[in-house]
């Protein structure tokens, strides 16, 4: 999720410790902070858009009505990402981490390798990283286009400014960090 060129601010201590740690911690890390963080900006986020739409109304239409598309889009997709993963995928994971701990073989799955879940997690952080470009083109990085525009949506633009850093930063755990870690370890066994 590191578009337009921006790296991903996380120290190699940090990967280093999640690299080492247990699935299980890594997974509670990541539920603990980036989904509960999410859980709790995305209704206040919905919220701002819809009153800054309201309130700019046909003066900043080119702004306020797409991003308010966009961000319902992202915001419904995201909240079902989550429920996937906490519900099938994290599971899974803890389930293989287990076995494979324990000196058991990992379990068998009906869809096959764990590999699979995972693709379509990572096809899902994809749309989530093309619709968080969108955002940041229809807010000028979050910057808008003038004063007013700045005015209106400027608390608003700081906090959407500061879920991208925490989407990149969330992905980055997952799609660097987890799921290599599963597949390997899944192979492993």
């Amino acid at each position: 999720m590191s578009g337009r060129g921006e790296q991903v601010a996380i120290s190699e201590f940090e990967t280093a410790q999640w690299s080492t740690a247990s699935l299980h911690g890594l997974i509670e890390h990541i539920t603990s902070r980036h989904h509960a963080y999410l859980r709790r900006e995305l209704p206040w986020m919905g919220r701002a858009i819809v009153r800054a739409a309201e309130i700019g109304g046909r003066t900043d239409a080119s702004t306020s009505a797409p991003l308010a598309r966009t961000f319902r889009f992202f915001k419904r997709e995201l909240e079902l990402h989550l429920r996937k993963e906490e519900e099938v995928l994290f599971p899974l994971i803890r389930q293989i981490e287990t076995a494979v701990h324990s000196g058991a073989k990992p379990p068998r799955f009906s869809f096959g390798s764990i590999a699979n879940p995972i693709g379509i997690m990572e096809e899902d952080h994809e749309g989530e990283r093309r619709q968080i470009e969108r955002m940041l083109d229809l807010t000028g990085n979050y910057s808008g286009p003038r004063p007013r525009t700045a005015q209106l949506y400027g608390p608003l633009f700081d906090r959407l400014q500061a879920l991208d850093g925490d989407m990149r930063l969330h992905v980055h755990f997952e799609d660097e960090i987890l799921f290599p870690r599963v597949r390997f370890l899944e192979g492993e066994s």
